[in-house]
């Protein structure tokens, strides 16, 4: 729980007593955040929620911090590695699949088994019928050779 301090009379208030505080206290034109030693104007401290954990004011010493997502030492998942695919075989796909493959490289959630993506791509691309059948099949062969080739 956030506490504050009147920075015009130094009373110890929590978030909610706050307005309560303001309206009675003559000097009370801020108030500043217990934890981390921010002043507040007006009612800006309503959107203060957090800002230190009590592991980092009362561990300094062995705080370590929150752990970053770094993606740039990490090996990429299956997903981010088949949707890197799908972005690549943009760049000599045949121009009636163009379109296509341009809309599913926007969805983050493209299944990578033949069966699943057959239902993905019918019901997300609306490509319904004989002729829908076939355009799947034909982007599930470019997706395949271009993996292939990325393979070897």
């Amino acid at each position: 729980m956030v506490f504050f301090s009147c920075d015009g009379c130094a009373e110890m208030l929590k978030k909610n007593q706050v307005d309560a505080h303001a309206r009675r206290c003559r000097d009370c034109e801020s108030v500043s955040c217990v934890d981390c030693s921010v002043s507040f104007w007006g009612d800006d401290y309503r959107a203060h929620t957090s800002c230190i954990s009590e592991a980092e004011r009362y561990e300094k010493t062995v705080y370590k911090g929150p752990k970053k997502n770094n993606t740039s030492n990490r090996k990429l998942t299956s997903q981010e590695l088949w949707i890197s695919i799908i972005t690549e075989s943009l760049d000599n796909c045949p121009p009636e699949l163009k379109d296509h493959i341009q809309n599913i490289v926007s969805f983050e959630n493209v299944p990578r088994k033949e069966k699943a993506f057959r239902n993905f791509a019918s019901n997300s691309l609306k490509l319904y019928g004989s002729k829908g059948d076939a355009t799947i099949s034909s982007l599930w062969k470019h997706f395949s050779a271009v993996r292939q080739k990325r393979a070897n």
